[in-house]
């Protein structure tokens, strides 16, 4: 089976910048609505003095849209018999990459406002710093777990619908080209 390479290469740049995306709408979700909405609706859990518990929060709509996003994936894959799980990890492996670079540039750098700002990047992984408070060490933490939730959701989600396909609820898709 040939395999086209600009499909590929779309494929990597689509989910490198839907990554990057999901995370940064997490954050402003979570320093605006979850901070504005929950931390007034609920003020015993002390949302403005809590950012441990904040950064929890907030990463809960990043993680439910990079599941979603991975599931629809390993559905389309499926369909169209294109299953490709060593692919999909290499994507997500060089994007947790890309994305850690900034956390391990943070710490030779002087300015405090870029390191501040770097520091907000990182902000959805700041419930881990319970392990270390170094920006580095929480911050690859972060990265491993968004790169194995979405690599599991990928896997989990492709046998789910390989059992849904084999069962006969779903019919294979195929291209007439």
């Amino acid at each position: 089976m040939e395999r086209d390479s600009l499909k590929d290469l779309l494929y990597c740049l689509s989910r490198f910048g839907l990554f990057w995306a999901i995370t940064v709408f997490g954050i402003i979700m979570g320093r605006t609505a979850v901070l504005g909405v929950v931390g007034t609706i609920i003020p015993r859990l002390q949302l403005y003095n809590n950012t441990e518990l904040l950064s929890l929060i907030s990463c809960i709509i990043p993680g439910v849209m990079l599941i979603m996003l991975f599931a629809d994936d390993a559905k389309r894959h499926t369909a169209y018999r294109s299953y490709r799980p060593l692919f999909v990890t290499c994507v997500m492996l060089v994007t947790g990459i890309v994305y850690y670079i900034p956390a391990v540039v943070a710490g030779y750098l002087t300015e405090e406002r870029a390191v501040d700002a770097i520091t907000q990047l990182y902000f959805t992984s700041y419930w881990l710093s319970f392990v270390s408070e170094r920006l580095e060490i929480y911050a690859l933490l972060g990265t491993v777990f968004w790169v194995a939730l979405c690599i599991l959701t990928y896997i989990i989600a492709r046998r789910v619908y390989l059992h849904k396909f084999e069962s006969g609820e779903y019919e294979y898709e195929v291209d007439e080209f």
